[in-house]
Order: structure tokens, then C-alpha cells, then sequence
């Protein structure tokens, strides 16, 4: 008798749909937990027995699916996954060389030369480089745009007054909600049993999940749904047979205690850092996924993408700074929000430009217990058409 707790989820992306790719290396994902499965839709007979005997019951259908739960930490898995997820990918700029001014009172960057105007968009994550002071060689988001040659940020407090003739910044690395599908071809397999693993096709981030708490690791999942799966013990029939298969990163996991140099949000009219004490917050993506179901084929031959469904969720210590939310929750006019999540392995940054709220009001829980203001919004396209969505890293 044998039992497996030894798991290694691979994975590869497919250039046809539903078909694995002849050649390229195999990437392993890191978890903590893993549901990928493909379940047998059945359905009993009703026929009519006079032995009052069951006929027993036939499969009518395949649901080739499941979750991949991680920590978050900068590694190729976690931004591939989050291209399927956007039904895009990431775009990478080329840095802008030019003498900046980073002027903290006034909250201000100066460029000498050049427009703002066509580099950046409010929200941007920059990296800054090549500033003596190593402080503010650092990740900023755009608050606003000024002028021509001047931008708002918000950042980390540690930056300080510098003039740099051979500074520069650059975009980091972006994404946005888009409708070119990414799919995976993933193996599941047993490493203490013989030859034994699972094979998934097709699959598609139909949802994402991302949670991040004071005292706790970040945490998120993604959710898959294929439509193939195929049990092997053969090591012939493995998707990764003979195939190189890259070792898991080894990146820190990020956390919410120390690994968040900023959060922003909308007071007033004006994106600027936030000035009340967030416990926790939540983002989740759902693509509405709808299966393309034949005659013939068990499992779905293929899915739609629906309407990107995008939620935030804040739980914030009640405070002057936040009691203009209520007021929002009634008109619906839209907040935005925006947050930094780095360690020194790299970081994820994410932008919503307009979240319009919905909750109940803050209320007294009890004896010697804080009010805490339990926001959730629903994303929407910007006011300018800006996607409601976008995701950086480096």
C-alpha cells in the first residue's frame, strides 16, 4: 500500500489551443494547495426495472477544472498565469533618459526635458534610476500629471530632495484587460509513485484572486478551467516526457506587514497617498467563462470570455480621511485605488482607475473593538476609456 504527498504541478503554454506545444522547456508552479481535477458529469438511468434494481448511471458530460493556490512572490508562473487571467500580456517600455528633480515637500518629479504627457498615464508604476542617493532609485506611481514637465507621485517616504542630470525612469512592465487567450497545457504529477500523472489541456485562468493582510503572507489563486484530462502511467505518456522541466523559483513570498511601501486611493478629487490605516484588501478577477459545449466531445471544446468582473474589498480603521466614502456609496461616483507590493526579489503594482462602492455603514461591534470601515466596489472602464484593470511588475 502506497500513498503520494509528493505533487509537482508543470506547465507549458500552447500555441493551438488545446494542443501541447512539440517543443520548449516545461516551467514548474509553486503552491500551497492544488484542486485541478477532471470530474465526470453523470446522470442515473430511469428506466423502469422489475427486479426494482438500478440500471445504473452514464457520464453526460467532463468538467475539467480547478484552483492553484500560491503566495505571492516575483516569479514567471505568477506572470504568466496573470496574462491568461488578463487575456493579455505584459508590454514593456524603454526607459526615458533625462535630468529629473524629485522634490518630497511639493510631492513633485521634474523632468528637464521632454512630455509627460506621452510617456506616462496616471496610475503608472515608474522605476526611477540612476540617482546618487541609492533611496530614490525606487518604484513611484503617478498621481497626476501637472504639465508637460512635471508629475505628482505617490511613493515610499524614504525618497528624498535629489536633482539628477543622469537619472531616468521607465514604465514598469504593464498589463491590461484585453481578449487574446493564453492557455496552458499542465501535468499534475505523483513524484513518490511509479509513473503516475495527470494531464490537463486547455486550460484557461477563468478567475484570480488576491488577498493581502497585516501579519500575513499575501496569498491569492487562480482557477482553471480545460478541456482535456487524461490520467497516465506511463512515462511515454507524460506531457513531459523527455522534456526539460525549469526547477520552481525561489523568490521570497511577500507579505502585507512590510512589503507594501504605499497605497493609494482617491480623496476628494485628488489620487493621492492614503492617509487612513488599512487592514486588509482583496482583489478578485472574474472572466465569466462560458463553456462551448458539442455532441461528441465530453469536456467543453473551447470557452467564451465574458465581461472581466472585477471586485475590491478594503476593511480600513474608520477615520476622517475615509468618511467621504459614504457620500461616494450614494452618488456611485468612482474612487480609485492603487498599491505596490515589492520584496527584493521584484514587485506587482496594481491600478483601478474607477471603482464605484457599495457597502453597509461602519458600526459598533462591540465592547473594547475598533470601527472598522468595510468598503467593497465593483471596477469600471475609466472615464477616459482607461481599462479597468492594469497590472505591473518587475
Amino acid at each position: 500500500m502506497s500513498s503520494s504527498n509528493l505533487v509537482r504541478v508543470a506547465f507549458i503554454e500552447e500555441t493551438v489551443y488545446g494542443e501541447t506545444p512539440g517543443a520548449g522547456n516545461f516551467k514548474t508552479a509553486r503552491f500551497t494547495s492544488e484542486s485541478l481535477s477532471g470530474t465526470p458529469e453523470t446522470t442515473e438511468s430511469q428506466q423502469i426495472r422489475t427486479d426494482r434494481l438500478s440500471s445504473g448511471q452514464v457520464v453526460t458530460g467532463l468538467t475539467v477544472q480547478g484552483d492553484l493556490n500560491f503566495e505571492l512572490a516575483k516569479e514567471d508562473a505568477v506572470d504568466e498565469f496573470i496574462e491568461s487571467a488578463m487575456f493579455s500580456t505584459f508590454v514593456t517600455d524603454t526607459p526615458v533618459a533625462v535630468e529629473l528633480a524629485i522634490d518630497v515637500t511639493a510631492g513633485t518629479i521634474t523632468r528637464s526635458a521632454g512630455d509627460y504627457n506621452v510617456d506616462v498615464e496616471v496610475g503608472d508604476v515608474l522605476t526611477l534610476s540612476g540617482f546618487t542617493n541609492s533611496v530614490n532609485n525606487i518604484q513611484v506611481m503617478v498621481a497626476s500629471i501637472d504639465s508637460a514637465t512635471v508629475i505628482s507621485y505617490i511613493g515610499p517616504d524614504t525618497l528624498v530632495d535629489e536633482t539628477e542630470a543622469g537619472a531616468s525612469f521607465v514604465v514598469a512592465d504593464r498589463i491590461e484587460i484585453g481578449i487574446t487567450k493564453k492557455s496552458f497545457s499542465i501535468e499534475k504529477s505523483f513524484l513518490d509513485l511509479t509513473n503516475k500523472a495527470i494531464n490537463y489541456k486547455g486550460q484557461i485562468v477563468s478567475n484570480m484572486n488576491l488577498s493581502v493582510e497585516y501579519g500575513s503572507i499575501v496569498t491569492g489563486s487562480f482557477s482553471f478551467n480545460g478541456n482535456s484530462y487524461d490520467p497516465v502511467d506511463q512515462a511515454s505518456d507524460f506531457l513531459t516526457n523527455l522534456r526539460t522541466i525549469d526547477p520552481a523559483a525561489t523568490s521570497n513570498s511577500m507579505n502585507g506587514s512590510i512589503d507594501m511601501p504605499f497605497i493609494a486611493t482617491q480623496d476628494g478629487s485628488v489620487f493621492t497617498d492614503a492617509t487612513f490605516c488599512i487592514q486588509s484588501l482583496e482583489i478578485s478577477l472574474n472572466n465569466n467563462l462560458t463553456p462551448q459545449t458539442c455532441i461528441g466531445e465530453a469536456a467543453p471544446k473551447d470557452y467564451t470570455p465574458g465581461t472581466a468582473q472585477i471586485e475590491i474589498s478594503m476593511s480600513a480603521y474608520l477615520a476622517d480621511e475615509n468618511w467621504s466614502y459614504l457620500q461616494k456609496k450614494l452618488t456611485q461616483d468612482p474612487v480609485s485605488f492603487g498599491f505596490v507590493i515589492k520584496n527584493n526579489d521584484g514587485f506587482y503594482g496594481f491600478y483601478l482607475p474607477a471603482v464605484q462602492l457599495s457597502f453597509d455603514d461602519p458600526s459598533s461591534a462591540g465592547q473594547n473593538q475598533d470601527v472598522i470601515m468595510a468598503m467593497s466596489g465593483v471596477a469600471k472602464v475609466g472615464a477616459n476609456n482607461e481599462k479597468s484593470l492594469r497590472i505591473y511588475k518587475g
